[in-house]
Parts: C-alpha cells; sequence; structure tokens
C-alpha cells in the first residue's frame, strides 16, 4: 500500500510541478512588466507634479481610485458617479510652483532615486 502512495505521490507532484513551472514562466513575465510600467508611470507622475514625493502621492492615489473601479466591477455593482477631485491649489503651493523650476529634486529625493537605481542593477546583475 505504501509503495503504491510513493508512486501515486511521485505522479502528482511530477504533474503539478510541470503545471507549476509553466504557470510561473508566464507570470512571472507578466509581474515584470507590470512592475516596469509602475515605475514609468511613477516616473511620470514625479516629473508630472515636479517632486518624487508628490508623484508618488498622485500614483497612490489614483492606483486607489483603479482599484475602487476594479473592485466595484468584480463585484458587479454601479460606479459611485464623479470622483472628488484634488484639493484646490493654495498660494503657498502656487508660489512653491512659481519658484522651483521643472525638474527640481531635493537632495532627499535624489539620493531615494538612487538607491532604487542601484538595487534595480544589482537585482539584473
Amino acid at each position: 500500500m505504501a509503495e503504491f502512495f510513493s508512486i501515486l505521490w511521485t505522479i502528482f507532484s511530477f504533474i503539478f510541478g510541470i503545471l507549476w513551472s509553466i504557470v510561473w514562466f508566464i507570470l512571472s513575465d507578466l509581474l515584470s512588466t507590470v512592475a516596469w510600467i509602475g515605475i514609468v508611470v511613477w516616473l511620470a507622475f514625479a516629473l508630472r507634479y515636479r517632486s518624487f514625493t508628490l508623484g508618488s502621492l498622485a500614483m497612490l492615489r489614483f492606483a486607489r481610485y483603479g482599484l475602487g473601479f476594479l473592485w466595484r466591477w468584480v463585484r458587479g455593482r454601479p460606479g459611485d458617479g464623479v470622483v472628488p477631485g484634488p484639493q484646490p491649489v493654495t498660494k503657498v503651493v502656487r508660489e512653491y510652483h512659481r519658484r522651483v523650476p521643472l525638474g527640481y529634486a531635493s537632495v532627499s529625493e535624489q539620493m531615494n532615486v538612487l538607491v532604487i537605481l542601484l538595487i534595480i542593477i544589482m537585482a539584473n546583475a
């Protein structure tokens, strides 16, 4: 009886291993593509909002809207109507955008990007 279960386990694990290899081959490419799209979108938001911090917050806000839409679609519920817009721009923010040139990034933000780039380089090496 033990030999029968041993053979059955060998067959099951062989088939499961082949199926998992195929699934992981497909998923790894999809996850890599989604990660690169996320990096490009994050950089686009950082350029749009002239700050890596504000770009990250905008990306999180739009990701929340997208996940909310996806969750409503999965549940089959209608949308909530108009999505509330961002907070109005205050005088301080207008003055900041007027004085700070496009593409400005603080030293802290530059160091963060440098660390991220080094991690990416080390992961691909």
